[in-house]
């Protein structure tokens, strides 16, 4: 080889190596979930798991969070992965809603859709004296409700489908009773231990846990509030089939999310592929969070309405004919 073809190899090798550095993972990720007993703060720590392998070089870390709070987090770069609504990303990304005031969370896009959950499940204590929401109204029962925290999918479903009837937590205070926004460990104690009365919000393993050792009874959303809240908010309508559950004797109407994964706009494409990879190789163990995802498919993980989904995770679907 002569010296001036010498040079040139060398000069585009050298070129090469300029313009196409090696990529790097990155030195933190952290994935957030829901409170404390609840199947989102299950679902983080198995995400985390997941992730470690297919991004060795990378620490990860799990944390609470909530479906609204998580939001915010991801557009602030606060976090990397977190868990929402897919019809919380819709109103996220528009501004509007309890998001109105931080104003569009345009940095936000989807990454993965997971699940449909029960939301608004209404459970008192059997030996409560109610048999209806409508009753709770019209006798103005000093009721001591509890539902997650503030900031939460769930806390904000409760007070949307209380509304509905007319409920609301000032009513509730003029009445005698009260709502609460614990976590789902907490109120599964302050039932347990005759502090409370009732439960608004999705079923989670501290829900049944509570049912072992405090009998339990759901009172049915009416027709007329289900389409209401389908309407306005666009929540899914479906049945929790009878014996699920101690407390669920027979088909129960209620509404529903979709749970999903957002992340950052701005997160590196390898990143984003490398986490949807591992999720849906990884498949049974996203089913082990809990019952809400016990049917979890990698075929629908692309099913994201709310918003765009990441062009890493749109790639990585594209690789395995989905879209």
């Amino acid at each position: 080889m002569n010296k001036v073809v010498r040079r040139c190899v060398c000069s585009v090798a050298l070129f090469l190596s300029v313009a196409a550095p090696v990529w790097a993972a990155p030195q933190f990720l952290t994935v957030a979930g829901g409170p404390v007993g609840g199947e989102w703060y299950i679902l983080g720590g198995i995400l985390a798991e997941i992730a470690k392998p297919a991004l060795p070089e990378t620490k990860i870390n799990a944390t609470t969070g909530g479906a609204v709070a998580n939001l915010t987090s991801v557009q602030r770069e606060r976090v990397d992965v977190a868990t929402t609504q897919d019809q919380l990303l819709f109103i996220a990304r528009k501004g509007e809603g309890a998001f109105a005031e931080a104003g569009s969370h345009e940095d936000v896009v989807g990454l993965a859709y997971l699940s449909e959950i029960f939301m608004g499940v209404f459970l008192v204590r059997e030996d409560y004296a109610v048999n209806s929401l409508d009753e709770i109204v019209e006798k103005k029962l000093p009721i001591r409700l509890l539902t997650a925290p503030k900031g939460s999918s769930p806390s904000a479903a409760t007070e949307r489908m209380l509304a509905e009837y007319g409920i609301t937590p000032e009513k509730l205070k003029e009445w005698g009773g009260s709502i609460n926004y614990v976590s789902y460990a907490e109120s599964s104690s302050l039932i347990s231990d005759g502090h409370a009365d009732a439960y608004c919000g999705p079923i989670m393993p501290a829900t049944i846990e509570l049912s072992v050792n405090r009998k339990l009874k759901v009172l049915s959303v009416s027709e007329v509030v289900l389409t209401a809240l389908n309407e306005k908010y666009k929540y899914g309508v479906s049945f929790i089939p009878g014996g699920s559950y101690s407390f669920i004797p027979a088909d129960t109407k209620v509404f529903t999310e979709s749970p999903i994964l957002v992340v950052n706009r701005k997160m590196d494409e390898e990143v984003a592929y490398k986490l949807v990879k591992a999720i849906a190789e990884n498949y049974e163990r996203i089913r082990e969070a809990g019952p809400t995802y016990k049917n979890f498919s990698p075929e629908k993980m692309s099913n994201i309405i709310g918003g765009p989904v990441h062009p890493g995770a749109a790639k990585f679907y594209r690789d395995i004919g989905l879209n």
